[in-house]
């Protein structure tokens, strides 16, 4: 079971351009079959810095710095949206690798993320997303790098209350990782796959609407 919260903040500089502030936590329990149960939290903060016009599309930049399990990363990227109607087209593509590994492995990547939001009313909100990336493992002790592609996609529905400043929200989201084959990590090809499904509240602050807030507000992941 995986148990957590974030928050997020928008605000304009001028007409054009506005910068977002994010924070997330979560921590985990876990059942190892052998040793009884143990936890571990991770923890991400981030910012975007965009230039936007809400009746058309959103440019922009991002950054942020995280923490899993006693290994600290980074990551930087550039972002876009587009509005047409009903629908938000989003792309990012970034970066993110090893800042400080308690473990003496460094691992890096890029990535490549598309999502799509619909809208069948401005409360109501049908979103799909798919992420790919490709990166590498590296050991401090001598051992050759290892290679992995990821492959993440989910789906969520979100609605606001028509009379209250809340949204309630489900979400599939599934994953697989590959790596490549080496014998100094006895991994041989080895592939992990995960499957959850998350459920949610939301507390909104200044925008009316789900898709106000998508437009004008903190819309970014």
């Amino acid at each position: 079971w995986a148990l957590g919260g974030a928050g997020r903040g928008n605000y304009w500089l001028n007409n054009g351009m506005s910068v977002q502030v994010d924070a997330q936590a979560e921590g985990t329990s876990y059942d190892n079959g052998c040793c009884g149960r143990f936890s571990t939290q991770s923890y991400l903060v981030g910012g975007h810095w965009s230039w936007r016009n809400p009746q058309q599309s959103l440019y922009g930049i991002f950054g942020g710095v995280g923490d899993t399990g006693g290994q600290r990363t980074g990551l930087i990227g550039g972002e876009a949206q587009w509005y047409w109607q009903q629908f938000t087209l989003y792309a990012q593509v970034g970066y993110d690798t090893t800042l400080n590994s308690a473990f003496g492995t460094d691992i890096n990547a890029w990535f490549l993320r598309g999502t799509g939001r619909y809208f069948v009313n401005p409360n109501f909100l049908i979103e799909g997303t798919v992420m790919y990336a490709n990166g590498n493992i590296d050991s401090s002790f001598g051992d050759p790098s290892v290679g992995f592609q990821t492959w993440t996609w989910g789906v969520k529905g979100e609605w606001r209350f028509a009379t209250a400043p809340f949204s309630v929200f489900a979400k599939y989201q599934g994953s697989e990782t590959k790596y490549d084959n080496s014998e100094s990590f006895d991994l041989f090809g080895a592939k992990v796959t995960d499957h959850r499904v998350l459920l949610g509240l939301k507390l909104h602050m200044g925008d009316r609407t789900l898709q106000q807030t998508d437009r004008a507000g903190a819309t970014l992941d």
